[in-house]
């Protein structure tokens, strides 16, 4: 049992599992001993600064976050949190049936299962985002567990599923990665494929990719906006005000003041929340270049190697640095998308996920940047409010319909999932189950 713990939690060490990976393909292509831990040790780093920036861009959102819901009444909807780890992280907890062993194994068994794929498929990806690993892990167990599945056969159906996911995902979006980036090193490891693909279908039917949101032209006396840290600061310190002035009108200066900013003037909270999440991004940025400039050449080793001609799946991020403007795009379009969204449920009675700006800023800005590379600046719109709009639709018919079971009952209160990855294959397997009565 020690064993399979140390497992279980080298596979949530995503820095970890991405410098094993640099360090075997290092010795494959016998580096010399430096070459080696200078690799290997920059390629943990690299990662483990994306996840500095990416800490600080979340503490700034949440209280921003926290603005808009207080800022936004909501007493007449039904109302839930949209967040993966959240679901996974209390279903485990609660450990209910022995869930949380079933997501353990589930996990270990699937990434096995997916490397197996890779090695003998077409599909030569290795899927290295692994905070992702462990939601998909978690959300396949859950599902298969709440047919009333005994843990073997939760177990073995949701390995099968999670291993053909990891393999067929970066598959599926390369050609749209390849557009991205423009060459054909890395690949998209991110729960939110699905979604992003839509958005590129859309952005090829409303737009144009020469007309990309990147070459926008401004005029001379605001060419400080060409600079991302610039734009990007005072977009979300606007953002942020907004939220804060809402905030105001619900229960006044003194109420956000003592409520969200612990006594700070509301003003100057929102904006250094603004700047912090500029410095988060400039942060998570300089992560991004260092670990790409470090795991590309060392995971050649075991693309040669291990799995010919693999590349490796990573994490949301990689593609920020290519397409700056549309991921400003997609964060604006994205939130004002969840908003309309949000009383469009209300409306029909469905349940009503609350804003997320860690989803506008992470999933509508990715969604945009798939949007303009197929359509350019209309492509990034779409994309931006397909995320915000479609996206959250699919999220509260999710929770609604419990395709993942009564998950209140597992742990997760008020809890639910937003991955389109684990959400749209999950809807497909429950149709499937329910045709059967077994869900």
């Amino acid at each position: 049992m020690a064993v399979l713990d140390f497992l279980v939690e080298l596979f949530t060490l995503p820095s970890i599992i991405l410098g094993l990976i640099a360090l075997i393909g290092l010795l494959v292509q016998k580096k010399t001993s430096g070459d080696v831990i200078t690799g290997t040790l920059k390629t943990i780093l690299g990662y483990l600064i994306m996840g500095v920036g990416i800490g600080a861009i979340i503490e700034s959102l949440i209280p921003i976050q926290e603005l808009f819901e207080t800022g936004i009444p909501v007493e007449a909807f039904q109302t839930f949190v949209s967040f993966d780890e959240g679901v996974v992280g209390a279903v485990q907890d609660a450990n209910v049936g022995g869930i949380g062993a079933a997501i353990a194994w589930t996990m270990l068994f699937g990434f096995i299962f997916h490397l197996i794929l890779a090695r003998i498929t077409k599909f030569r990806y290795v899927y290295l985002t692994g905070h992702m690993i462990w939601i998909h892990a978690g959300a396949f167990a859950i599902l298969f567990f709440s047919f009333g599945f005994n843990l073997f056969w939760t177990v073995l159906l949701a390995s099968i599923v999670d291993g053909i996911y990891m393999t067929l995902a970066p598959a599926l979006a390369q050609p749209i990665m390849r557009k991205i980036t423009g060459d054909d090193k890395i690949a998209f490891g991110h729960g939110q494929t699905l979604l992003n693909m839509l958005c590129s279908w859309v952005g090829m039917l409303v737009g144009n990719p020469d007309d990309t949101a990147e070459d926008i032209e401004v005029p001379e006396g605001l060419d400080f906006f060409r600079d991302m840290a610039v734009s990007m600061t005072i977009v979300m310190v606007i953002v942020a005000l907004v939220g804060a002035i809402l905030a105001v009108t619900q229960i006044g200066v003194g109420g956000v003041q003592e409520e969200i900013s612990n006594g700070q003037n509301w003003i100057l909270f929102a904006l250094l929340q603004g700047l912090g999440f500029t410095a988060g991004v400039l942060v998570l940025l300089q992560g991004v270049r260092m670990l790409i400039s470090e795991i590309v050449p060392a995971f050649r080793g075991v693309a040669q190697k291990v799995i010919p001609g693999a590349k490796p799946a990573l994490d949301v991020p990689v593609i920020f640095q290519y397409a700056p403007n549309s991921l400003i795009i997609g964060l604006i379009v994205g939130t004002i998308a969840q908003i309309l969204a949000m009383f469009a449920l209300g409306l029909i009675g469905w349940p009503v996920p609350l804003p997320s700006m860690i989803v506008a800023f992470f999933a509508s800005g990715a969604g945009a940047i798939f949007g303009n590379s197929t359509g350019g600046t209309k492509g990034a719109i779409a994309g931006g409010f397909i995320w915000g709009f479609v996206g959250w639709f699919m999220v509260s018919f999710a929770y609604q319909a419990q395709v993942f079971g009564d998950l209140a009952e597992l742990g997760a209160t008020g809890l639910g999932f937003t991955v389109p990855d684990a959400i749209i294959p999950g809807i497909i397997i429950w149709l499937i189950a329910r045709l059967f009565g077994a869900a």
